[in-house]
């Protein structure tokens, strides 16, 4: 197995480690019908309407998810074709295929960071974190320096390190500040300019990375986030099972 061979296995692997379980949170009424949802009448925090909210983000989890991993199987496949392969340049976009490769990298960028805002919308939920969910940001979330972190503020230190580690590519396995330079990357394009086009001027300097180089950064960290999702989706389902549990 060559080089790009051992490094498309890993970033499909690295795909493969998120998986969700899409009846996680859904309610069974019968054997073929499940509750679709719940409006509680002044009381948002009955077992029943607690399920639904997780429920409702969940199956939003879901659906970016799925947007997701689309995305990264798109950015792979125009990344390792022959022409992005054989003719990259610094300098200029030379080929249809990396054409394709930066779009849709850019759309698992985006993505992904949306993830991660997502992530911090569960911690609101399960936390009852007093802010409105339409003010929810992931960094204010994760702040351990913050009040509103005291319930969590190991992990909120663990997330924080996490987002802002100083980069670091000359290791093995994966990368440090991946979170960082992604983020880099998205404010650029919102603010500056497509780090995807060369450019030299008294605007910006920049100069164009492979896209098998911003694939690797962008799927650690949506695996990272991914993990974390995992850890506070499990404490969600015992939170819900130890609930129906004392209604019974």
């Amino acid at each position: 197995m060559n080089y790009t061979e051992k490094e498309k296995e890993y970033f499909n692997n690295k795909l493969s480690q998120v998986i969700y379980n899409p009846n996680r949170f859904k309610v069974l009424i019968g054997e073929d019908r499940f509750l679709f949802g719940i409006v509680s009448a002044g009381d948002s925090e009955a077992p029943f309407g607690r399920l639904m909210q997780y429920k409702t983000l969940y199956d939003t989890l879901i659906d970016l998810d799925w947007k997701i991993k689309f995305s990264f199987d798109k950015a792979i496949e125009y990344a390792y074709s022959e022409p992005v392969q054989n003719n990259f340049s610094i300098f200029r976009v030379e080929t249809e295929e990396e054409r394709n490769a930066y779009y849709y990298i850019e759309n698992a960028l985006f993505r992904t960071s949306s993830l991660w805002d997502l992530l911090a919308q569960f911690y609101r939920l399960f936390y009852k974190l007093e802010m409105p969910k339409e003010r929810v940001y992931y960094k204010k979330v994760f702040d351990p320096s913050l009040q509103s972190s005291d319930r969590f503020k190991v992990k909120a230190t663990e997330i924080n390190n996490y987002l802002e580690e100083s980069d670091d590519t000359d290791c093995e396995g994966e990368w440090k500040g991946n979170h960082s330079y992604v983020n880099d990357i998205r404010n650029k394009m919102t603010h500056r300019n497509s780090p995807n086009i060369a450019v030299m001027s008294d605007y910006d300097m920049n100069f164009k990375q492979h896209p098998t180089f911003i694939i690797k950064r962008i799927l650690e960290d949506y695996v990272t986030a991914s993990k974390y999702m995992k850890e506070i989706l499990d404490e969600i389902e015992k939170e819900v099972m130890e609930s129906f549990d004392t209604e019974q």
